[in-house]
């Protein structure tokens, strides 16, 4: 299984030991159940955003991502309206999206999580957009930019 990259542990610096070791962990469960696939990371604002996809348009055809809030993490279903949900674990009100919620790392052990992670890998919009990969899995890293320069210099002291 592929290491966490060093940006992505840096992001997760700022969390709770115990969210980053469940992040890390939702993260190791959806490699295994959707690669080979691309991966894209990045941070916005306080939470850290991991995306997954078959194709290097992964922001276009994302299967799922995880989100890396304050005190839970998601499991997110790009597409998750599509998605049968006969066990009702599925939440979100929204047009496409659904989204699992995790608090304790005993969750990532809920078998429905590789179920559903199965169901959206095979829904998985492919086409003829781009190449997929046919083992492994590549990452990319969206930097965070320099915060932007004042217009005006501050005074020295």
């Amino acid at each position: 299984m592929t290491k966490p990259p060093v940006e992505l542990l840096e992001f997760l610096h700022r969390h709770d030991p115990a969210i980053q070791s469940l992040a890390l962990g939702l993260r190791r469960v959806v490699l295994e159940e959707i690669a080979p696939c691309h991966e894209y990371i990045f941070a916005m604002g306080p939470r850290v955003v991991l995306l997954y996809g078959l194709t290097e348009r992964v922001i276009a055809d994302c299967i799922c991502s995880v989100a890396v809030f304050r005190r839970h993490v998601n499991l997110q279903f790009h597409r998750g309206s599509e998605l049968p949900d006969k066990l009702h674990v599925l939440e979100g009100d929204g047009k496409r999206m659904r989204h699992i919620t995790l608090k304790k790392l005993s969750e990532l052990d809920r078998p429905e999580l590789r179920a559903y992670l199965r169901q959206a890998r095979k829904r998985a919009p492919v086409g003829k957009r781009a190449a997929r990969i046919e083992e492994g899995v590549v990452t990319r890293i969206k930097r965070q930019s320099a915060p932007p320069r004042s217009a005006y210099p501050l005074p020295r002291l």
